[in-house]
This record gives C-alpha cells, structure tokens and sequence, in this order.
C-alpha cells in the first residue's frame, strides 16, 4: 500500500511541474512573439494570463 502511495504522489508531481514548466515555457514565447511583433518592450502593458497586449474581449 505504501508502495502504491508513494508512486502516484512522485509521478502526479513531477506531472504537475511538467505542465507548469510547459505553460511558463509557451507563454514565455508567446510574450516574445508579441514583443517582437510591436518593436518594443511590453513588460507592463501584457497581461500576464493570456500573453498577449491585444484586446481579448470579443466584438459583439
């Protein structure tokens, strides 16, 4: 039984560091692609949920 505990915390952890190693990782790029984009440094016009300058609200 301790067997089984040990083995489902160590591989969900080192899946649950993977998806945020993974999610810093893309929006990391995405930020530089925008960066890239606007010719300029967008370190306090970014919104740091979505990676992105843009408006994300839809049109209505």
């Amino acid at each position: 039984m301790n067997d089984a505990v040990f083995w489902v915390t160590s591989i969900g952890g080192l899946l649950s560091l993977g998806v945020f190693v993974w999610y810093y990782a893309s929006l990391g790029k995405r930020i530089s692609k925008e960066e890239k984009e606007a010719g300029k440094d967008l370190t306090y016009k970014i919104n740091s949920f979505t990676g992105t300058s843009k408006n994300t609200k839809q049109n209505k």
